[in-house]
């Protein structure tokens, strides 16, 4: 409801800005009908009535962070966040299916969180992609191909361990245990990047999929409410699963 609220009253700004450009660029305005003045009336009135309901929406508290939580670093806190709030959901929506591996791309999350509040705008303007949470399966071989991709651009990820010297992989594991080639792996990641996207081919043509209907951002405003209604802070973190050394 907050997505459609908030993708209405950008449609109705659109059609009201558009709809500017027809009118003719001659000097008769004088002939200018009472009816669009009238027209033009009631959009106003109804974009100033949506404005008042997105943003009370959007400027609604739902979190409340002890620092700002940034993207930067080879590990970041940002994808660390994103990444536990995708494992929280994806455990409540695909029921009885162990989840490995979390994985998100750096390039997606848009902007840091900051110290204090966390608002709902705060994860729009962090996730402003319709991309949809969805789990797939695939073999240790396409993931062994992925963790090279992900060490690489420096990704965001949940569930493995990953150590490299002088910029090259020495280990990748899953639960302490080496990753194995014939071992099928559950992944939850994005819709985007589950068909190929950002250069994660890897994931392209898995065993089996499972979608849902629940926005990435969506999720993370779960993530947030659950932290809230728990009474815990968002806490900005890296735990060392990945380890790069000289």
């Amino acid at each position: 409801m907050k997505g459609r609220i908030l993708y209405l009253f950008l449609s109705i700004l659109i059609f009201s800005s558009c709809s500017k450009t027809y009118l003719k660029q001659k000097a008769d305005f004088t002939h200018y009908s009472v009816k669009e003045n009238t027209e033009s009336q009631s959009a106003k009135i109804t974009i100033a009535e949506y404005k008042v309901k997105v943003n009370a929406e959007t400027e609604k508290i739902i979190g409340n962070s002890t620092g700002a939580i940034l993207k930067d670093g080879d590990e970041s806190a940002l994808g660390n966040f994103v990444c536990d709030a995708l494992k929280y959901n994806a455990e409540k929506e695909f029921k009885n299916l162990p989840i490995d591996v979390v994985l998100i791309n750096r390039g997606g999350l848009r902007v840091n969180l900051p110290k204090g509040d966390i608002k709902v705008i705060n994860i729009f303007e962090l996730m402003p992609f319709e991309n949809d949470l969805i789990l797939v399966k695939i073999s240790g071989q396409k993931l062994l191909e992925g963790v090279q991709i992900i060490f690489e651009k420096r990704h965001p990820f949940l569930g493995l361990k990953i150590k490299a010297e002088n910029n090259k992989i020495t280990e990748a594991t899953i639960n302490g245990n080496s990753i194995d080639k014939e071992k099928i792996y559950t992944v939850v990641t994005s819709d985007y990047l589950a068909y190929g996207g950002d250069n994660f081919l890897f994931l392209k043509e898995p065993f089996t999929m499972e979608k849902s209907n629940l926005k990435i951002r969506d999720v993370i405003i779960k993530y947030c409410d659950y932290l809230t209604e728990n009474k815990k802070q968002l806490i900005p973190y890296i735990d060392g699963r990945l380890q790069i050394s000289k």
